[in-house]
């Protein structure tokens, strides 16, 4: 095969630059639209080849999106004077979002299991469903911090802490494209995103301005991305839509460039964002028209323009009148190149009949998969007296209630045919000898004959006053059942990505919508065991219902069999093995809380408590553990040792001491006592256990020098000498040691610096 220098040689300008967008979304292309697709037509309009289409598989069956593929990988590759073939974008981020594709939890479920080999088995299984249809390439996963809960897109992220959104991280780009440079016919290119900051907008509004210091950025929001590019070799990262100190992220070359690139070393392909090129003129306003904003972009770093070419364009003309050099298209085409040479899509260095995909996905296993994701993804955060698990065989009557009871809730990023299991349908099946009755109870959008969806623009909640009826039912229900259970939380369209004007999806405050705090409190105050299920995109304002139901569980969208899973859960057929992977603050006005903030954040408020109602890693379970002793391999070390690859080993032991089999989060932090600057607690380790009753294990964590670094005031990274507190911590157990590192630090390797 010709090396990629030597196919860029032999491009017109014309055909580089129809490398550098997408040509569209496959269900908006007229070419494609209809029953028979218009190859001759869809030429036509791309004469040079193309360098995406996107999202061939939203709309379409297994079967139909194949052929499509199939057609027009072909067409592109034997049709064209370059024969280059096309990247076929995908949304994944907890599942293909394509007709009969499996949809697993949100990734903040995922992110709740805190079990990196689950997360990386869940997206192979979306890198073979996108490969089955002749998808190559997925948005995801998700690097962004969620550390704004207003924020509408805190459910595609697994957390609020950089080493758990690293770890997931590094774990679904294993699973979406393996472990080599090659990638094999069943994975695809993965994109991170959204790159960086993303996750804390201002006042919780999407895409909104980031006011972060440049430390914080560096120390907490780059590492995702170093972990996915270092340990990961993340095919593209995408850029978000925000600005930092009024530079946007899409013409921010210090960032894109100088970091990004020089930096972290990151040689793959760098995308915009949908529509993120032409809101440089249009809502940035930076750039005078489209053209302008391409020019801006493409300069400070971005390879390629989704999802349609509104200034990328326009990129062969801006060559010719002078206003752009040929080498910022030569460069974002290599890239693009580079990115197709790893799924095999340059000229004859593929089969001859171009690949649509794997022959076959298991879908019985990839939904056993998704019950077993849906079950590790739901956090048990109260259990008064032991309420939990029920008894299927005692359990007589049970009511179930709540505007999210009848529903499967699957997310955002999902196909709008898709389907599942709804937790009412979940305890039905379960409980099987138990009278199991439903009232409606609330409503939290106006009408449940067509359930709100994240993809409806206008979003009318429900009449708080028309819910009386409704409560009087459910409440004298309850009054006759053995258990009430409530389930209640957001929907898809109150809480959502708000990707434009006219499509809001962020909240101002975490209070539930209606009168469902109300309802759960009706409902305990009949004196009969109630259970509220919380469904939510993130944290919600939950003191109410703590406070009067005898068992709170939360989930984020538990996916297509959520209900079973729930249902499973709260029979004691498996355990509430989820963890929080983010706070839940005790009300609005304390945003942002988060683990890891500064020392000095959270002095606390005249009238109110400062604390968090549940913080990171949180979780009951349906046994009990004990945390032993602490123990370190070395209470002394030097800094030069620890930048020279040296680890100290931290060891506990744990044991099972209830009856019931079950599992613990264990974690390891590390506080740096005196620095030279401020530094928060840091997680550093973590680790899943399972345990069956008396038994016992022994964990230990290996801590290197990226646990006792930080940036000093030079924005050198550095390890300082002086005392480290590690404490582990397992439920509400805790252990602690103290570890002293002597020597003046040496800088470690790859430092960031100021470009």
């Amino acid at each position: 095969m010709h090396s990629i220098d030597e196919i860029l040689a032999s491009l017109s300008i014309e055909e580089k630059v129809a490398q550098l967008w997408c040509g569209g979304r496959c269900y908006e292309l007229t070419e494609l639209s209809g029953d028979e697709v218009d190859i001759d037509a869809l030429l036509a309009r791309f004469p040079h080849g193309v360098g995406q289409l996107g999202r061939p598989s939203t709309g379409r069956s297994l079967d139909a999106a194949k052929r499509l593929t199939s057609l027009l990988q072909a067409a592109f590759r034997k049709r064209t004077r370059a024969g280059i073939g096309i990247l076929f974008n995908e949304e994944g981020i907890h599942g293909l979002m394509g007709g009969e594709a499996t949809v697993f939890p949100a990734a903040l479920g995922l992110g709740a299991s805190w079990d990196p080999d689950l997360v990386e088995a869940v997206y192979t299984a979306v890198a073979a469903e996108c490969r089955a249809r002749g998808s190559n390439y997925v948005y995801a996963p998700v690097l962004d911090l969620g550390r704004d809960p207003r924020w509408g897109r805190i459910e595609e992220t697994f957390g609020e802490d950089p080493y758990l959104v690293a770890t997931m991280g590094v774990a679904a780009v294993g699973g979406l494209q393996g472990r080599a440079d090659r990638i094999a016919p069943d994975r695809v290119l993965a994109c991170a995103k959204h790159f960086v900051g993303h996750g804390i907008p201002q006042a919780g509004s999407n895409a909104g301005p980031v006011a972060l210091g440049e430390r914080e950025l560096r120390r907490d929001h780059l590492m995702p991305f170093e972990a996915v590019i270092r340990e990961g070799n993340v095919g593209a990262i995408m850029v978000a839509y925000h600005e930092l100190d009024g530079i946007p992220m899409h013409a921010n070359s210090r960032w894109i460039s100088a970091v990004l690139r020089d930096e972290l070393g990151f040689a793959g392909m760098v995308s915009s964002d949908g529509f993120g090129v032409p809101q440089l003129a249009t809502v940035h306003r930076v750039a005078g028209d489209a053209a302008d904003a391409a020019r801006q972009a493409f300069t400070a770093g971005i390879d390629c323009e989704v999802p349609e070419p509104l200034g990328s364009s326009s990129l062969a003309e801006e060559v010719r009148a002078g206003r752009l050099t040929i080498d910022v298209v030569d460069r974002a085409c290599r890239n693009v190149l580079t990115a197709k040479h790893r799924l095999g899509l340059l000229g004859a260095e593929g089969p001859s009949e171009p690949e649509s995909g794997v022959a076959d996905v298991d879908r019985r296993a990839n939904r056993a998969l998704a019950l077993r994701a849906a079950e590790q993804a739901v956090v048990l955060l109260t259990n008064n007296n032991s309420l939990l698990p029920l008894h299927a065989a005692t359990t007589g009557t049970m009511l179930v209630c709540g505007p999210n009871a009848a529903q499967a809730h699957l997310g955002g990023y999902t196909d709008p045919e898709a389907t599942g299991v709804s937790v009412l349908d979940g305890l039905r099946a379960r409980f099987t000898t138990s009278t199991v009755s439903f009232r409606e109870g609330t409503r939290i959008t106006s009408e449940p004959a067509t359930p709100a969806t994240w993809w409806q623009d206008d979003v009318d909640l429900a009449d708080p006053a028309a819910d009386d009826t409704r409560i009087v039912a459910a409440v004298g229900a309850a009054a006759e059942a053995d258990v009430a259970v409530a389930v209640i939380g957001g929907n898809e369209a109150t809480h959502r990505e708000g990707w434009w004007f006219d499509h809001l999806g962020d909240r101002s405050d975490l209070t539930m919508a209606g009168r469902q705090d109300e309802l759960v409190e009706r409902l305990a105050a009949t004196g009969t065991p109630t259970v509220a299920v919380v469904i939510s995109a993130g944290p919600v304002d939950v003191r109410r219902v703590v406070a009067a139901a005898d068992a709170v569980l939360w989930s984020c969208y538990p996916g297509e069999l959520g209900g079973e899973a729930i249902a499973r859960i709260l029979a004691g057929d498996t355990e509430p093995a989820g963890r929080l992977p983010v706070t839940f603050p005790r009300s609005t006005g304390q945003i942002p809380i988060y683990s890891g903030r500064q020392p000095s954040a959270g002095r606390g408020y005249l009238h109110g408590d400062a604390s968090p109602l549940f913080p990171l890693g949180y979780g009951l379970s349906y046994t009990t553990f004990s945390l032993d002793s602490i123990r370190s391999t070395s209470s002394l070390v030097a800094a030069d040792e620890l930048t020279a690859g040296s680890t100290v080993g931290v060891g506990v032991e744990i044991t099972n001491t209830g009856a019931r089999p079950g599992s613990e989060l264990v974690r390891v932090h590390v506080d740096d006592v005196v620095a030279s600057v401020a530094q928060p607690q840091r997680l550093a380790g973590f680790s899943r256990v399972q345990l069956e009753p008396g038994c016992s294990t022994a964990i230990e964590f290996r801590l290197g020098a990226a646990a006792f670094a930080l940036l000093d005031r030079y924005m050198q990274r550095r390890i300082e000498p002086g005392d480290f507190v590690i404490t582990v911590h397992a439920g509400d157990q805790v252990e602690s040691c103290t570890i002293h590192v002597g020597d003046e630090a040496d800088t470690l390797p790859d430092p960031p610096r100021r470009a």
